[in-house]
């Protein structure tokens, strides 16, 4: 497979193209994760109700609190007008893992585990925030993470 980035002042925004000698199944399975990953950005409002797009590459975890949902970055945290079911469904499950009914952690934003605890695990990101899964997540998060 050849990868290769054009740099232009004509292109006004990011293109991707997938060009192949035939519709197969690698085309097909590249375009349909690539249309996933690409389209993931979302609109979060600051406590001053400022709306920014936010990357989920760039979210730390995603939290209800008082019937509303947060997504917590290193710039902030964010409101989010879902609901953390639909966030579940919409992010990557390679990146992110339901630890709770509460709350949704990205997988690559874990710094420690700490499992001495017994019947839960808690989890120190890298933000400084810790958190815990709930016990009926332990075994998932243990497989998820190939523990």
């Amino acid at each position: 497979m050849l990868v290769r980035a054009e740099v232009n002042p004509k292109y006004k925004e990011i293109e991707v193209h997938v060009c192949g000698g035939q519709k197969d199944k690698k085309v097909t399975t590249l375009v349909s994760e690539l249309s996933k990953y690409l389209n993931q950005e979302f609109y979060g409002q600051d406590e001053n109700g400022v709306r920014t797009v936010l990357n989920p590459l760039d979210v730390i975890s995603f939290f209800a609190s008082g019937q509303k949902v947060y997504a917590r970055t290193g710039k902030g945290i964010f409101f989010i007008q879902k609901k953390l079911y639909e966030l579940e469904e919409q992010m990557d499950p390679r990146n992110f893992f339901r630890i709770s009914k509460s709350e949704i952690i990205n997988l690559k934003k874990i710094e420690k585990l700490d499992m001495s605890l017994s019947g839960t695990i808690r989890v120190i990101l890298k933000d400084g925030s810790e958190t815990y899964t709930s016990r009926r997540n332990v075994v998932k998060l243990k497989k998820t993470l190939g523990i």
